[in-house]
């Protein structure tokens, strides 16, 4: 899933399950015979060759494929009215917990534990209600990297080996450091320090939730969150930054000038928007597995089924399928969706050496920060809460509020609208 989708699907999640839970619903049926099964699904969110292949793989099913960016607010007024619901969709369990007894239990129809053990298992806890419902079949993950243009750092003076970069990067005074000395050079090693923020949270499986008893609940001023937000606006206001979104057309431009020559991103922004930005570049850059305090990975996105499906075990077969190993080592490769299928990490085409990085095996290096990876502490709230938190970095940059004052700010307007 790349970046803009989620932050869409994120803002979107909140209104959605208000709206869903508000008005109850769970009724109705997807229509049709017991084998259909309509697949709802976000542009990228599957592999090239799980849509092209799945009807062959169930011949005597009737597959219909449904893409829209638009999967969050169809699916939630589906819930709500209890009509038109898909029998698998592309979803969060997490944002969808408070309508969990909506949607399936897989582990009961086909989504056993033996099936579960080929995929991350931090992962598929994710998916997990608080009673132990499995809510979601796992797609992709997003494990973050430092990726730099060895070429561009060999002229600022800066090490090239992958061993040696991940070692700066592996604390944040070292990854400063670097940052600093590429500044002297008219050079920036980091993109947007807002996802410095955001990225420093995932190392800490920190989600702006804690367990209270048997609830999770809000933990919006925390000093995990406070530390992470000072080390962003840190690099921000010493501007070791270049202060621009990734995959933006200003990150585009400085990549192509040479002015931006590393960044902390996952794999959706690092082996896809960087490779379709710099085709030029190819073989100049590299992979370094260390980030700052420990290692990370985003959680990319699940494929749920709603009780209204008219077959929930053939449903649950499907999902399985569109995620198995072939399926997501060729998503990887065609898409730049980075697999959870364990499966995947030993396919040839994904161990293979990546000639846009110089030879390395990109992928098998990421595999290795997706599997050491913590899980996140979430709640459905989650990414809405992180945004507050990244805006009040981006817009201290314009602003000049201190840390600080910023973080106050975002803090108090995060609890006026999550913090109940």
């Amino acid at each position: 899933m790349n970046r803009t989708t989620k932050i869409l699907a994120s803002a979107l999640a909140t209104g959605v399950l208000a709206t869903v839970t508000a008005c109850g619903g769970g009724g109705g049926s997807t229509g049709g015979s017991s084998d259909e099964v309509t697949v709802l699904y976000r542009p990228g969110s599957l592999a090239d060759s799980a849509v092209a292949g799945v009807q062959k793989a169930f011949p005597d099913a009737k597959i219909k494929l449904v893409k829209t960016a638009d999967v969050d607010t169809k699916l939630g007024a589906a819930l709500r009215t209890g009509k038109d619901l898909p029998s698998i969709v592309t979803a969060d369990p997490i944002r969808y917990a408070p309508v969990g007894s909506k949607f399936t239990d897989v582990s009961k129809t086909g989504f056993t534990a033996g099936v579960a053990a080929g995929y991350l298992p931090w992962k598929v806890e994710l998916g997990k209600t608080d009673s132990g419902a499995q809510l979601g079949v796992p797609i992709d993950v997003g494990p973050l990297a430092y990726y730099y243009n060895a070429e561009a750092f060999e002229a600022a003076g800066l090490p090239t080996d992958p061993g040696a970069v991940g070692k700066l990067v592996s604390t944040w005074a070292g990854y400063k450091s670097l940052a600093q000395k590429a500044k002297a050079k008219g050079k920036f090693a980091c993109d947007d320090p807002a996802q410095l923020f955001y990225y420093e949270t995932w190392s800490k499986a920190f989600g702006f939730y804690k367990k209270d008893g048997d609830k999770l609940v809000p933990d919006i001023d925390n000093t995990i969150g406070k530390t992470a937000f000072d080390r962003a606006m840190d690099f921000q206001s010493s501007d070791l930054c270049l202060n621009v979104p990734s995959s933006s057309n200003d990150w585009n431009s400085a990549l192509n000038r040479g002015t931006l020559i590393g960044f902390l991103q996952p794999p959706w922004v690092g082996s896809g928007s960087l490779q379709t930005a710099v085709k030029a570049q190819s073989g100049k850059w590299r992979v370094a597995t260390a980030t700052p305090d420990g290692y990370a990975s985003a959680d990319g996105s699940m494929l749920m089924v709603p009780k209204t499906s008219t077959d929930p075990e053939l449903a649950t077969k499907v999902a399985i399928w569109l995620t198995n190993a072939t399926n997501q080592a060729n998503g990887y490769v065609k898409n730049g969706l980075f697999p959870s299928a364990l499966g995947a990490y030993v396919a040839p085409e994904f161990t293979a050496p990546q000639p846009f990085y110089g030879g390395q095996p990109a992928a098998s290096i990421l595999a290795e920060i997706s599997k050491k990876a913590p899980k996140i502490v979430k709640g459905p709230d989650t990414d809405s809460i992180n945004a507050i938190f990244q805006q009040a970095i981006r817009d201290a940059a314009s602003n000049g509020a201190d840390a600080s004052k910023a973080y106050n700010s975002a803090v108090d307007k995060a609890t006026q609208q999550f913090g109940k």
